[in-house]
């Protein structure tokens, strides 16, 4: 057969003139129908109800071979047959405020968590599964009796996030979508179940562990999900869990930061065992402590032999029944009835505990006045059938007479002839309030009573009024009653059923008062008086008890201190949220410290652990159209003003009054302060500033946003933003990043990474400039020559100042700096190969480029020198000073002396180095070096110039002048206000006090420095200080600490790649090994040394170096047991070390000449003649050392002028 396809809507058709699926004609070409681009911004808009992105349970019932019912019943029974089975199910659901969505033939499709959300939703999901299997099995007999069929289901269960919308306005079950893989792995995993039976995944197992009877059935492969699925089998609740109990048989987290809480329960339970009855409320938000404080206080009861606990809770599924957790208590603690009891049994236990307690079990008038008053003492009813009609006990009263038993049956409902004349229904149950509460009272009379209720924030009013009744009376009883309830209590939202009808529980013409489902918050307010109910409210643990919590919850899991910030940032203080997140870091993979560097200002954004999802998705939900300010608000950041919402809302909604009008937004955001949603604080040009709460909650909020949504508030803040002058560029950068537009973003990526950097916050500069690059890559591959040319130029600038930026935390070592720089030499050079294609375009002008190639030059000179390439190095110095002469730029000319000199100094022309060092100085002005252009050059010239030229100074024997430049260069310090050239001009400083051995100086010194670098993160200096302060220690005898201070700084200066300044830092270590004793280890310390500077070339410190190797085998001389011959390979061990040592100070003499060391020269001078004064070589010592120290004209103060001058006159002293 011929099958024409549709050319419209596709469908296939046999033969057919027409489509039958869409109507349009085959015969000829339809023409395609257009289909218009949608605005996904606007289409949210027009829908009844918005999507978002939601955690979500969803439930999936279906029928065991529903198939073979089609077969036995025909159309018309098995549609009957569905109905019955449908409604069966949706009683069930609707119980636990479930939404059936969609019915699929035999199978049934349910959401927990939306449209009401509830913080245990995936509780009430598996409650409704093992309901409808119950339900069903008491359905079957009359399914079999009337259609010869019984039915059996499947069930699933998965919990995840999805996005959910209304497709439509009205109520049927269709009208609510979802998308994503939870409703897709629910649907499947059915599969996996047996008759009768339920299964769940994963993260549903997670919120329910503990709660129900699970066990694992394995890990199982789902059809288009491309992970296999872990699957649990559920087979019955476990009754009477709180979270509280479950964590328990894990292993609670010790209680932290509640010392004075816990001190202020216990005393008032002395007070209680004194007949001081107390009523005491303990509150805070979810997760705060409430309930370990009650434990704390359970256990400490317990140690009194004769108290009773006495335990109840309140739940959102009884808020509508009537006294339900007081009458839960009684059951359980007082009548103390069994599951095993009999009605007859529960008869006899009541009327036996009215006995013993002597509460009056008929209308007595010789019952003791003090057990009623008021009214109710003339009409004291018969107590026993107020109680059994309240636990619903059919009574039968076996009377007691004077002959004998008689029967008087009683059948409930009791009558109202029980009852006293005219007696109604609220008279009965405030009779009945009066005897629970006396029983309670006569208890407390044998033994102290701790009465507890939980979560006064889902009570009912009857149990209120209880409340209020009995803690009006235990003023002078042994009764401690104990209440929790979430912050803010006092603000429940009255129910539906109050708004429409406008009862109250008072209204004594309703018939049912006892059911009433209406929160009084007037009942609420007078059970809370001060003078009956003290409050306990409490507060977040502070930082350091988070992070002690966060220790204990690790266990011996190393947590990185960024980690470690973010869970103290992201918690604020809630004990609950602090182990979830610590915990859901801890068992995935987030403990990298790369999850931590995001430039985000809504605090770096963390994934909201599943358990605490749906306990911040009810908060947001319960704030009905403010939940809106709420998403806008976290989309802004962690902090914001009313007059930027309302800039930013108004244009996003200008026909919305709740945004457009600016009173009635300033109003919403005090409800939700007084709601505990945002804080608010004013600030200093009195505008109030907002902030969240909780910064899980502003996460919660924001990623319930759709993409689309955020993209458009994004792009709405950030040119709100931008409006203002750019103030905070990174915020712009950021907005505009996230709305998708990373060609806006790219600039103000730039300008922020600049103004950080200037500030010398380089790890803040360097995410700003690499959030720059990652944009720059998201631009879409445009073959147009000028686009690829702009684009490049923005690479060649943020790769630019990203090398100078990298220096400053990672040293200029660092295989990253000589990237960034190599990278933007790249890109110039293609820039400029491509000029006279190019043209003249203000887009893109080479000018602004060629302007870069100093910089790039100059910093890849810094990453050269530091890694010991000295020659390239040099190269490079050179081509930056023919670059600046070129260009007539003194600026440059300063920056190219600076790198001439720096080379020259470590290649020992020293010389040399100091008339570039001094030419720069002279051409230095603090006007044409400004503090932006270290952004290129890192530090300022004018410190640096003179802080290289100071130890340079000492070694050509000027000590004076070299105090002096550093003083000048401090005096640059204090007007630049820049703490990256601090830190050089103070490594510099330690340098040439440890050169002159001013011990104490260096410590100080080493100690600011360090102190400086840790602060900014200034990674390589940090390691040269460490060094420096270790050699002081050592000299200190301190050697121990010392020598692993030097160890530890020069491991660090390693890791950042440098080899420049190894020389000293091994002599120095070499110089702490031998005082310490160490010979061996100083040794092959200076031979490493020598293999540095022979692989390096770097030989400023050569003299030296040679001269400390000298000074070993001189000591050795002297004490030559200290090292066996085969160390030093010779017959002779003291012999050859005096003739080695003297070698080694000819050839130190022979390097600090050629150098024109005149320092270095001296102190090698003092080597020698010291070992010819033992030799007594007096004359050839005073021959040697007087013409040197003659030479010096200043720093006769110095320590080796005044050991030269005293050695001077011994020798005067010898020789005569």
């Amino acid at each position: 057969m011929h099958h024409k396809r549709c050319p419209n809507c596709g469908f296939l058709n046999p033969s057919f003139k027409f489509c039958g699926e869409c109507g349009t004609s085959l015969e000829s070409p339809a023409r395609p129908r257009q289909i218009p681009a949608v605005d996904t911004a606007v289409m949210e808009d027009a829908l009844p109800h918005r999507a978002e992105h939601r955690q979500l349970t969803v439930l999936f019932c279906d029928i065991v071979d529903s198939t073979a019912f089609s077969e036995k019943l025909d159309p018309e029974e098995l549609r009957n047959l569905l109905e019955v089975y449908r409604t069966c199910i949706m009683e069930v659901v609707l119980a636990q405020d479930g939404h059936i969505a969609r019915y699929f033939g035999d199978g049934i499709l349910v959401y927990f968590g939306y449209p009401i959300a509830h913080e245990d939703a995936a509780h009430r999901a598996v409650r409704a599964a093992l309901g409808s299997v119950a339900a069903l099995e008491t359905l079957n007999p009359y399914l079999q009796a009337s259609f010869g069929v019984e039915i059996r289901v499947r069930l699933s269960i998965d919990t995840g996030l999805v996005v959910v919308w209304h497709i439509s306005g009205d109520a049927s079950p269709e009208a609510i979508d979802i998308v994503g893989k939870t409703p897709n792995i629910a649907a499947r995993m059915q599969a996996l179940a047996t008759p009768n039976s339920i299964v769940i995944g994963d993260t549903t197992h997670q919120l329910v562990e503990g709660f129900f009877e699970t066990a694992a059935l394995g890990t199982f492969p789902i059809r288009g999900i491309s992970q296999p699925v872990n699957v649990y089998q559920v087979s019955g609740e476990i009754p009477a869990q709180s979270r509280l109990d479950i964590a328990s048989e894990s292993g609670l987290t010790p209680l932290i930061g509640r010392a004075r809480e816990v001190e202020s329960l216990k005393h008032r339970w002395a007070q209680v065992l004194a007949s001081k009855g107390q009523a005491l409320l303990i509150e805070g938000e979810a997760g705060i402590g409430k309930s370990r404080c009650l434990q704390v206080i359970q256990e400490h009861v317990e140690n009194h032999p004769e108290a009773v606990t006495m335990e109840c809770r309140c739940s959102p599924y009884y808020q509508n029944s009537p006294l339900y957790p007081i009458l839960s208590l009684f059951q359980e603690h007082v009548v103390q009835f069994s599951s095993t009891d009999t009605a007859q049994t529960r008869l006899d236990k009541l009327e036996n505990l009215l006995r013993d307690y002597r509460i009056p079990t008929v209308r007595d008038d010789a019952a003791s006045p003090s057990n009623f008053d008021g009214e109710a003492q003339e009409h004291a009813p018969e107590t026993l059938p107020l109680l059994a009609e309240l636990l619903e006990i059919p009574l039968e009263v076996q009377q007691q007479t004077g002959t004998g038993v008689g029967a008087r049956p009683y059948s409930r409902p009791v009558e109202q002839d029980t009852y006293p004349s005219g007696w109604g229904r609220r008279q009965r149950r405030q009779q009945t309030l009066e005897v629970l509460v006396q029983v309670l009272l006569k208890m407390a009379e044998q033994k102290p009573i701790l009465f507890v209720v939980e979560d006064l924030h889902w009570i009912d009013p009857s149990s209120i009024e209880f409340l209020t009744l009995l803690i009006t009376r235990i003023e002078n009883a042994r009764i401690f009653a104990v209440l929790s309830c979430r912050t803010g209590t006092q603000r429940f939202r009255e129910s539906s059923q109050a708004e429409e009808s406008g009862q109250s529980l008072q209204d004594e013409t309703s018939d049912s008062d006892l059911e009433s489902s209406v929160l009084d918050t007037e009942m609420l307010e007078q059970l809370l008086r001060p003078e009956w109910t003290n409050a306990l409210t409490l507060a977040a643990l502070t930082p350091p008890q988070v992070e002690e919590m966060i220790q204990h919850v690790a266990g011996d899991t190393a947590l990185p201190s960024e980690a470690l910030t973010r869970i103290v940032e992201m918690t604020e203080g809630v004990p609950l949220f602090v182990e979830e997140l610590t915990q859901m870091m801890l068992e995935g993979d987030t403990l990298t410290s790369d999850v931590f560097g995001v430039t985000d200002p809504r605090s770096q954004t963390m994934e909201v652990p599943v358990t605490l999802q749906d306990l911040l998705t009810v908060r947001l939900d319960e704030l009905g159209p403010a939940k809106e300010i709420v998403q806008l608000g976290a989309t802004l950041g962690r902090e914001w003003t009313a007059e930027l919402l309302h800039e930013v809302a108004s244009g996003l909604y200008p026909r919305n009054r709740l945004f457009a009008d600016f009173a009635t937004l300033k109003s919403e955001l005090n409800t939700l302060v007084s709601a505990y949603i945002l804080n608010q604080d004013e600030m200093a040009d009195t505008q109030l500033r907002y902030t969240f709460r909780h910064p899980l909650l502003r996460e919660t909020a924001y990623q319930s946003l759709l993409r689309s949504r955020r993209q458009r508030y994004h792009q709405r803040i950030a040119e709100v933003l931008q409006g203002d002058g750019g103030f905070q560029p990174e915020l712009v950068a950021y907005h505009y990043t996230e709305a998708g537009l990373p060609e806006k973003a790219i600039d103000y990526w730039h300008r922020a990474g600049q103004r950080s950097l200037e500030r010398s916050a380089n790890v803040e500069g360097i995410r700003h400039i690499t959030q720059g690059l990652a944009a720059l890559e998201q631009l879409s591959a445009d073959t147009n020559l000028r686009k690829l040319a702009s684009t490049a130029q923005q690479e060649l600038e943020l790769q630019t100042i990203l090398g100078s930026a990298l220096i400053a935390t990672k040293g200029y070592a660092a295989p990253e700096v000589e990237g960034a720089y190599t990278r933007a030499r790249e890109l110039l050079e293609t820039l400029e190969s491509q000029e006279s294609i190019l043209g003249k375009d203000a887009d893109t002008s080479l000018d602004r480029v060629k302007d870069l190639r100093f910089p790039i030059l100059f910093g890849l000179w810094l990453s050269h020198l530091v890694r010991g390439r000295f020659l390239s190095a040099h190269e490079l110095g050179e081509q930056c000073f023919v670059i600046a002469k070129q260009a007539e730029d003194a600026a440059f000319e300063v920056e190219a002396h600076r790198a001439l000199g720096a080379t020259l100094y470590y290649l020992s022309e020293f010389k040399e180095a100091l008339a570039h060092l001094e030419a720069g100085i002279e051409l230095y002005q603090p006007q044409q070096h400004p503090v932006p252009t270290f952004l290129h050059f890192v530090a300022d010239p004018g410190t640096t110039l003179l802080a290289y030229s100071a130890p340079l100074l000492w070694c050509l024997g000027y000590p004076l002048q070299a105090e002096e430049r550093l003083v000048e260069a401090a005096k640059i310090g204090e007007d630049r206000n820049h703490p990256f050239s601090d830190a050089v001009l103070l490594h510099f400083k330690a340098v040439l006090y440890q050169h002159k051995n001013e011990v104490e100086m260096v410590e100080t010194t080493a100690t600011q420095m360090l102190r400086i670098c840790q602060e900014h993160g200034f990674s390589l200096w940090e390691a040269a200080a460490t060094v420096m302060k270790g050699w002081a220690l050592t000299e200190l005898n301190r050697s121990e600490a010392g020598i692993a201070m030097i160890r530890k700084g020069i491991a660090a200066w390693e890791k950042t790649r440098a080899e420049l300044l190894l020389p000293l830092f091994l002599t120095l270590l070499a110089q702490a090994y031998q005082r310490a004793g160490q010979y061996t280890l100083a040794l092959q310390t200076l031979d490493s040394a020598l293999s540095v500077v022979t692989r390096t070339g770097e030989r400023a410190y050569d003299a030296e170096l040679t001269r400390r190797k000298g000074e070993l085998c001189f000591v050795l001389g002297k004490e030559p047991e200290a090292v066996g011959e085969r160390e030093f390979g010779v017959t002779n061990p003291s012999y050859n070390t005096f003739e080695k040592a003297e070698s080694y100070f000819q050839e130190a003499l022979a390097i600090a000449r050629r150098q024109g060391a005149k320092s270095w020269e001296l102190r090698a001078a003092l080597s020698l003649s010291e070992l010819w004064c033992t030799q007594d070589r007096y004359r050839e010592a005073y021959n040697l050392l007087r013409p040197i120290y003659v030479w010096f004209s200043e720093g006769f103060e110095t320590k080796d002028l005044q050991h030269a001058k005293h050695l001077l006159e011994k020798l005067q002293v010898a020789l005569k």
